[in-house]
């Protein structure tokens, strides 16, 4: 994922690698150095004037591929915030195939280098997630071509079991780099929430499959490698399409779900629950003195703290839990098949990672002392429907305030 490809996607703080959390910068640097010294490490034959071919087949492909993707690439870019997949991957994949591995890693700086350059413009583009995207692919293009010589890929095309073991190799090593990348960014987040949803791994590997698709061509029929350019522009703007449906119900300032989009989760959830004789905890939590923030360090650093109190609540639940924005500096989380003492423990977990955030805001300044106040129902006990259990949460949240806030509270 690009997933294959940006390392960091996730924006970093307006002044870039210098306030990056601890371990970020390190790991940049040691990608960048393994990907410069394995050209030269590990052995390789000379290229031939036919690999040099392939790697120009394969260029000119990925280049139109690129320019007709352009405003798709620009738009993808500009919504990402988790990892995405990135359709590069099937001439990086092809030329770990084909071609000696320091030939694909040169493909890969050349796409990368192209890709820059139509990409720059979008806000919050870096130079240095493009120096360290190339340096992931060189990495994994290395890999993955020492697995499949294990198979021997001889001459011509690459056997079927050294095709599949460096697939395998390609992706696992891939979204492994780019997941640690990302905790890196975000420590407060699950390192499994980075690894995509089923859909982005299957488009992932459909993509690799392409990837080897293009090796055969290249052995077989290489001119026909460049028909595979108009399949990828679809895949690429359907990808796009899919990340706009899912944008649609996020909330734009924190990323999590609007209330809509949450509370349609929360009908299906409570209906299932219902109908199976099951729990659903309904959770409400209102930052405290959140307008003394807006008002001591402004509306921007505020927006900063509401980010980064959505990352901690979602770092405290599991990944198919739904968090949203009730509005304001209110959130809702929808724990589907947790009772009551559950519920409450998870609550205090978010209560307690609030407490300790440390926000950095743009402008430098720390912000610090933040604290929620926590309302915690649970369907059936307070409810059938999503509005009588989260008005019961609504009450709880109110006591808690009433109480001293920075609590949790359960309804009666």
């Amino acid at each position: 994922m690009d997933q294959q490809g940006e390392a960091a996607a996730r924006p970093v703080p307006a002044d870039g690698l210098r306030t990056a959390p601890p371990g970020v910068l390190p790991y940049y640097l040691a990608v960048e150095a393994a990907a410069v010294v394995l050209p030269f490490v590990v052995p390789s034959t000379a290229p031939t004037p036919q690999e040099w071919l392939y790697l120009a087949i394969l260029l000119g492909s990925a280049l139109v591929q690129t320019e007709l993707s352009a405003t798709a690439e620009r738009m993808q870019r500009f919504l990402a915030g988790n990892p995405h997949v990135s359709v590069t991957s099937v001439w990086f994949f092809g030329a770990t195939l084909a071609t000696p591995p320091a030939l694909a890693a040169v493909l890969a700086a050349l796409i990368y280098g192209h890709l820059w350059l139509r990409t720059a413009s979008v806000p919050g583009a870096r130079l240095y997630r493009v120096t360290c995207s190339v340096a992931t692919y060189v990495v994994t293009i290395f890999a993955a071509r020492a697995v499949a010589d294990l198979f021997g890929t001889g001459a011509g095309a690459p056997g079927v079991a050294a095709t599949i073991a460096a697939g395998v190799t390609f992706f696992l090593v891939n979204t492994l780099l780019v997941m640690v990348g990302h905790k890196l960014h975000e420590p407060a987040r699950p390192l499994l929430s980075f690894a995509g949803s089923v859909p982005e791994n299957v488009l992932d590997a459909a993509t690799l499959c392409l990837g080897a698709t293009a090796a055969v061509l290249l052995a077989a029929r290489p001119w026909l490698v460049p028909l595979l350019v108009l399949p990828l522009v679809l895949l690429r703007r359907g990808e796009l399409g899919r990340r706009l449906e899912l944008q649609s119900g996020r909330d734009p300032k924190t990323g999590l779900l609007t209330i809509a989009e949450w509370r349609t989760r929360a009908e299906a959830e409570l209906s299932r629950a219902a109908r199976a004789g099951g729990d659903c905890g309904i959770l409400m939590l209102d930052l405290d003195h959140f307008k003394r923030v807006n008002d001591t360090h402004g509306h921007l650093a505020g927006d900063d703290v509401l980010r980064a109190v959505a990352e901690a609540v979602q770092g405290e639940v599991r990944i198919y839990d739904s968090v949203g924005r009730f509005g304001g500096e209110e959130f809702v989380v929808l724990l589907p098949g947790i009772g009551r003492v559950h519920s409450v423990a998870v609550a205090e977990r978010i209560r307690d990672a609030v407490t300790e955030l440390t926000v950095v805001a743009a402008d430098g300044a720390r912000i610090d002392g933040l604290s929620v106040s926590v309302g915690v129902a649970v369907h059936p006990d307070a409810g059938d429907g999503v509005d009588q259990v989260l008005g019961a949460a609504d009450k709880a949240v109110y006591e808690a305030k009433n109480s001293g806030r920075d609590r949790v509270c359960v309804s009666r």
